[in-house]
Formats: structure tokens, sequence, C-alpha cells
């Protein structure tokens, strides 16, 4: 089991033209959207909060 599967659940993935977007909520309720671009390049997020992303 990863870090993140312990401190994230996912609740849905949505393909984009830029790749595929990934939400989730965090071990503390905070929601967390992850874009995973189809080219090559970093993925990005916005909403992890400090103490859980800490975790990882």
């Amino acid at each position: 089991m990863t870090d993140q599967s312990r401190t994230h659940r996912t609740l849905s993935r949505h393909l984009t033209s830029e790749g595929v977007v990934v939400w989730s909520r965090c071990a503390c309720g905070r929601l967390r959207m992850d874009l995973v671009p189809h080219a090559a390049g970093r993925p990005i997020s916005a909403g992890p909060c400090a103490r859980c992303h800490a975790l990882r």
C-alpha cells in the first residue's frame, strides 16, 4: 500500500484533452485535484493540505 492510498481516497477520474483529472479526498477531508498530463510533463496538484502532504 502506498502512502497516498493511505491518505487519499479517489472519488473520480475524468479524461480531458490535457490528460486525466483525478479528484480525491484527503484523510482530513479536504478535496484534492490532480492533473496527470497525456504528454511528458509533471503532474499538477491543487488542494493538498500541509499535514497530509507531509505524510507522502
